[in-house]
């Protein structure tokens, strides 16, 4: 009978003789043997970092030259081409009406590294903030590629000592949970993160802590002269949130329940009026500034299986400023102090995932004028705005694999007709607008 080097020997020998199609699939076993006490951490990094050289001296990969610190190596992205329609009408009566064809290429580059590093990088089309869509024929001529430029998406590191941590730094997905009422789906905040989650039998308990620069002052002296004259402007704007989440696994993985609460507070937007960037009352001139922003997010979720087998989930976010009064009156509108809420609630049916398969989708939204940051609500479904509310309705064919048809209607209207539609939106920018719709028909490939 073996005795335990001689197992480990093995196991090793097994390993790195089926080294060619383990290198990339490797990880899950070993870190079974590492449970099981066959291997100690620093024996899985060296076997890890074995397994991967060999694997590049053995295949034509080789011929990459990877580092022998890297452990996985993965490469993604998506195409999406988009017919949209979207219009409104103005308060005067002026309908407005806007057709276009787009595009959008995403790639991204990931990759694990040895002691729990990580890295990520995703380039993309379009240059904004909230859109990575290319206009097509949207350029200098015929054909011309003006618009057509290739942008950093995405770049972060992350370190996770031990599964239930992570931490990362740099231009990162989102990483809180959230819905397109808070957050456009697009946007990829900049600054670091700290995420905790573990579970405990059928309990599923997170923290994710942000910490993201929103905007540069312009001035970038670290050891300004201070005075009373030059104090505004001098410090960066910076947006931190503290969320916590709790889920309750009910039937499987299938089926379960999650609420995840968040609250938003910004630092160094107190600072004097039409100095710093997104600073000053909110006027029908100044439409997005963040002065008096502190918000706190609900999002919730219920995943279940009906009896015939397709998936459900009831979802909803219910948000409210703390600070809206002060909106308000600096706004001219005290007696509006009462805007200071926005919810959203809906329902899916089915899950798009293989050939043929289909979901479909409703959702009821309604947020107050000063109830959240106009610069990161959702750009699509109610073109930028608070102080809207509407349905959306949509739906997904799965047409493959990775390949999928997607719809997209939403029509809304103001909330509150005695003021405008805050925001910086595609039509209507004017902040003269007075409802507006949206239709969507996109096609999606995974790759």
């Amino acid at each position: 009978m073996f005795n335990l080097k001689s197992k480990l020997t093995a196991v090793l020998a097994a390993l790195l003789c089926a080294g060619t199609a383990l290198a990339q699939d490797s990880g899950p076993l070993i870190d079974i043997l590492v449970k099981k006490g066959l291997l100690n951490d620093q024996e899985a990094e060296d076997l890890r970092a074995e397994l991967v050289k060999d694997f590049a001296a053995n295949t034509s990969a080789g011929k990459l030259n990877l580092s022998s610190a890297l452990t996985e190596l993965k490469i993604a992205g998506d195409v999406r081409i988009r017919y949209e329609g979207r219009g409104g009408e103005l308060v005067n009566g002026t309908d407005l009406a806007r057709d276009r064809l787009r595009y959008r290429l995403r790639t991204a580059l990931t990759g694990k590294l040895l002691n729990n590093w990580g890295f990520g990088l995703r380039l993309e089309t379009g240059g904004g903030n909230r859109s990575s869509n290319v206009t097509m024929a949207d350029d200098g001529g015929p054909y011309a590629k003006t618009n057509d430029g290739i942008f950093v998406g995405q770049v972060y590191a992350t370190w996770a000592p031990t599964s239930e941590w992570t931490f990362t730094a740099g231009r990162m997905a989102n990483p809180l949970v959230t819905t397109s009422m808070v957050w456009d789906g697009d946007i990829n905040p900049e600054g670091f993160a700290e995420q905790y989650r573990t579970r405990r039998g059928d309990n599923e308990f997170f923290v994710t802590l942000g910490q993201f620069v929103y905007g540069t002052s312009g001035t970038q002296n670290p050891f300004p002269v201070i005075t009373n004259a030059n104090i505004a402007g001098t410090e960066d704007v910076f947006l931190t949130a503290w969320q916590g989440g709790y889920k309750r696994y009910i039937k499987g993985a299938t089926t379960f329940f999650q609420i995840a609460p968040v609250v938003y507070s910004y630092i160094g937007a107190d600072q004097r009026a039409n100095v710093a960037a997104f600073n000053g009352a909110m006027s029908a001139t100044n439409a997005a500034p963040i002065n008096n922003l502190y918000v706190v997010e609900v999002p919730m979720e219920y995943n279940w299986v009906a009896q015939n087998g397709v998936a459900l989930r009831a979802f909803a976010d219910v948000a409210i400023n703390l600070d809206a009064d002060s909106r308000a009156r600096k706004f001219g509108r005290a007696d509006l102090d009462g805007e200071d809420k926005a919810f959203h609630v809906g329902l899916q049916y089915g899950k798009a995932s293989l050939p043929g398969e289909w979901d479909a989708r409703v959702i009821y939204q309604s947020v107050g004028a000063f109830a959240l940051d106009a610069n990161l609500v959702d750009s699509d479904l109610f073109d930028s705005r608070t102080n809207m509310e509407g349905f959306i309705v949509g739906g997904n064919y799965a047409l493959g694999a990775a390949t999928q048809l997607s719809l997209t209607y939403a029509a809304g209207d103001r909330k509150t007709d005695a003021i405008i539609a805050p925001g910086s939106g595609d039509v209507g920018a004017n902040n003269l607008l007075k409802d507006f719709w949206l239709l969507q028909v996109d096609l999606n490939v995974k790759f």
